[in-house]
């Protein structure tokens, strides 16, 4: 029992490791040979488990060779127009100048109600309002309303607006957070400062964030609120 439970927390440190290297994405976003590479890695994890006599080598040498592959790959996409066009493949257009391209659905295997269903999944319910659509190279479909159906912008009204700051986490559960994005770090002071400001203690908040212009926003937690 005791073997089983080491090996088991091995694959699967392991499997975390290699989906962490190769990099974040979610399923639905991941390109053709990233989602080869993730199948692959999550069969090889899973074939220790089915016979403990199998040494764990013969899991971690092709999840080494699989994410070492992954990244030479991803390197020469980079490099190379032609080798990425390739792997990932091209955007495709299937909604051009507001017409259906029959053809092009057909060669993507889509039939009119895939197309229809993307484009709701967009917030775009009705598609003669669409002027053009693609289907990117993860399978996802990107949509550009018609000039007349498009919300109106500031720049088009002739207004000067401030530019959109995004809020950073500071408190998440009752805890200060002081790096949230990546390497982008806020001083705790600053987060004191924030938390007297929203007039609540520390402990009762579920979450808070703060702009740039020293905006917060709180949510308390439901306990704290009886």
């Amino acid at each position: 029992m005791t073997v089983t439970f080491i090996r088991t927390v091995i694959i699967y440190v392991t499997a975390i490791l290699a989906v962490r290297i190769m990099g974040k994405r979610q399923i639905g976003e991941l390109k053709p040979h990233e989602l080869v590479i993730t199948i692959l890695v999550s069969e090889a994890a899973s074939i220790p488990l089915e016979d403990n006599n199998m040494p764990l080598a013969n899991m971690l040498v092709p999840i080494l060779i699989f994410v070492s592959l992954e990244i030479i790959v991803s390197a020469a996409a980079m490099k190379s127009l032609s080798f990425r066009n390739i792997i990932q493949g091209k955007p495709i257009f299937v909604i051009k100048n507001g017409k259906i391209d029959e053809k092009q659905l057909k060669r993507l295997r889509l039939t009119v109600d895939d197309l229809v269903d993307a484009v709701r999944q967009k917030d775009v319910f009705d598609i003669s309002t669409v002027q053009d659509a693609i289907v990117e190279t993860n399978g996802s479909i990107s949509v550009l309303q018609k000039a007349e159906n498009s919300p109106v912008t500031p720049k088009q009204l002739h207004l000067k607006v401030d530019e959109a700051e995004i809020p950073i986490t500071i408190v998440i559960d009752g805890k200060p957070v002081t790096e949230y994005f990546g390497k982008e770090k806020i001083e705790e002071g600053r987060i004191k400062l924030a938390v007297k400001k929203s007039g609540s203690d520390i402990k009762n908040i579920l979450l808070l964030t703060i702009d740039g212009n020293g905006n917060t926003y709180t949510v308390e937690k439901e306990d704290a609120k009886k």
